[in-house]
Formats: C-alpha cells, structure tokens, sequence
C-alpha cells in the first residue's frame, strides 16, 4: 500500500526507502512489461519518467534497464576532458582537467546516475568557503561539472543532466583589480629573480590584455612591425573573425622579441623551458605574487585588468578598448568607465564649444 509519502508523488514517481529522497520510477515499457528504474532526485524522476514515456510512443525498446555495467562518474570525466581537448585549445582543456580532478577526488567512485542537484550545490557552496572562491570560479566549477553530465547525455551514457537547471550566481563585474606601477616594479622583481625566463611572458599579457588561453595561443610571427600590431588568435566564434589587432607599445614588442628569438614562424611565441608550448601560468605566477607581498592579484587582473584600466585611465575611449579585449558588447567594457572622472567635463566643455562666447 503506497504511503502518504508517496502517495502525493505523480503516478509512477516513488521514494524508497521513505524520506531517503531516493526516487525511483515504475512505467510499462515499449516491450509490454512493467520496468522500475532508479532516478535520484524527485525532478530527475519526474523528467526522467517523461523520456520513459517518449521512448514507448516511439516504440523505442528500454535498453536502459537492460543489464549495464554501472556508469562511474570518473568515467565520464574522462570523456568530457577528451572531448574539450577535441574542442578547445590546450590551455583551455588543461584547465578544465585541473577543475575536474578537484570534482573526481569527491565524485570520482560514485555512479553518475546517483548523483543529485542537491549534492552538486551543497558540494559548490562548501567548496566556496573552504577555498574562498568568487562567484566567478564556483560558476566555472559548476559548469565544469554540467559539461560532464551533458557528455554523458549526448553520449547516450546518462538520460539527464541533474547540474543543468542549477542557478548560476551573479558575479560582481564592477570592482576592478589591477596593477598599481609601484605593484608592478615589485612583482617583476620577483618574477625576475624566480622564473626570468616568463617576464616576457607578463609583460605582453600587461601591454596586450589577451585572455590566457589567446596569450598561450600566440604564435611566433603575430606581430607585424609594419603596422605596430599584434594578432590576437581568438577562439572560433561563428559569424565572427577569428583574430583581432592590438597595438604593441616599446615594452611589449622587446617582450615579443624575446618570446621569438630563436624559433621558427609558426612556433608557439609562449614556450616552457624544454621548449614545449606553455599550457598555464598559476604554478610561477601565484607563488610570485605571494612573495612580492601582492593581496587579491589573480593573472588577468595584473594583465587584462590592468591593460583596460591604463588605456581608459589614459584617455582612450571606451569603444576602442572594447575592441582591443575582443569583448562581445560595449557593456562589458563599462566596468572600467569610472576610470575616466572627469569625462562629464569634458562633455560639458564639448557642448559648450558649439557656443559662441561673449565678447569682451
């Protein structure tokens, strides 16, 4: 006899054992017979029982319950890092796999199809404070997380997505950390004397404002000494170039040179010391900053943060800057406006101008 419990649940959605908030789901399959399957959450239930009954109504046999070998999550993590190495570039996928092994070392010997929304926002939200994450990185983690269990659906590995319908948080866009002149001639210093072989490799990520993946996807022969710019390799956007231009000051074209001498065109322009492409910059760049004494400096505040902040500072407008980020809308160039005070007066002076003055 189904228990009050139950009995509230849509038709063929139940718990057991009660209040464990495991749900399962009983419908007649395609093949006539009654199957029971397990769900996880009660929304995964509910949506999960929807596709049982798509599948009958196309008379789609229900291979799921078909003796499987069980799904584990650190299975599935594996595709998804394959699949954004086949997607993306290096530094892009090198950075996903580091996320994702922070996720394995909790999830990793779980079966994915076990795994609640629940358990994923409690897991984000304790991660947040153990490690003093910004809403920024716990939404990378959480997308991080989503991407394995959309894999695993296109794969046909999992029905359901349990991280899909979990809110993002808003992230806070208008404080800006950058480098102060003063930060920057100590963190050098530092980096100078730790890792020289990477100051190039600071200084034009600070004269250029490249994302790190577009730093890392530079090539030698990306500047032009004819027109005195920079080739951006962007990440392929439909319907949009796939590079942009940035000026190079006298700092950046002697990091540049650097970065090439001795190699080939075509080489990766940021190398390690064996000469193998550059895949990330935390493991020297955060022990750096930590020395020269640096509070909340992550590596795009001191480059791409500090890039828009000194060309706005410096009275470049806010459409050209918007351009040399490569952002998708003005709007997220605004962020560094404040930097510019005393543009009201010089609209007010502007207007002013079109207006004959009193002679004296």
């Amino acid at each position: 006899m189904p228990t009050k419990a139950n009995s509230q649940l849509p038709r063929g959605v139940y718990e057991r054992p009660t209040g464990s908030k495991i749900f399962w789901i009983r419908f007649t399959g395609a093949d006539g017979r009654p199957h029971r399957e397990k769900a996880g959450s009660k929304s995964n239930a509910i949506k999960l029982l929807a596709v049982r009954h798509n599948e009958k109504l196309e008379g789609k046999l229900p291979e799921k319950i078909v003796a499987k070998k069980v799904v584990q999550f650190t299975d599935l993590i594996d595709d998804a890092v394959r699949y954004a190495k086949a997607q993306n570039d290096a530094y892009s996928a090198h950075d996903l796999e580091l996320k994702l092994e922070r996720v394995r070392a909790d999830f990793g010997k779980r079966a994915a199809s076990t795994i609640t929304k629940s358990e994923i926002i409690d897991w984000l939200s304790a991660e947040a404070t153990k490690r003093k994450w910004k809403p920024a990185s716990r939404n990378r983690y959480q997308a991080a997380i989503s991407l394995v269990f959309r894999v695993a659906v296109d794969n046909q590995k999992l029905a359901l997505n349990p991280a899909a319908g979990i809110q993002r948080l808003r992230e806070d866009n208008e404080c800006v950390r950058f480098l102060s002149p003063e930060e920057e001639v100590k963190l050098t210093a530092v980096v100078e004397e730790r890792f020289p072989e990477y100051v190039p490799v600071m200084q034009l990520g600070i004269h250029t404002g490249t994302r790190t993946s577009e730093l890392l996807r530079a090539r030698v022969g990306d500047f032009n000494p004819d027109t005195g710019k920079f080739t951006v390799r962007k990440k392929k956007v439909r319907n949009s170039s796939p590079f942009r231009y940035v000026p190079l000051s006298p700092i950046a074209i002697a990091a540049y040179e650097k970065l090439a001498a001795g190699k080939r065109p075509g080489d990766p322009l940021c190398s390690q010391l064996n000469g193998d492409a550059l895949q990330e910059t935390r493991y020297w760049f955060d022990p750096c900053v930590e020395a020269a004494g640096l509070v909340d400096l992550t590596w795009k505040s001191a480059t791409r943060h500090t890039a828009a902040s000194r060309w706005v500072m410096g009275g470049t407008p806010i459409a050209v800057v918007s351009r040399f980020l490569g952002h998708g809308s003005i709007q997220m160039t605004m962020r560094y406006s404040h930097l510019q005070p005393d543009n009201d007066d010089r609209a007010v002076e502007a207007m002013m101008s079109f207006y004959n003055k009193k002679k004296t």
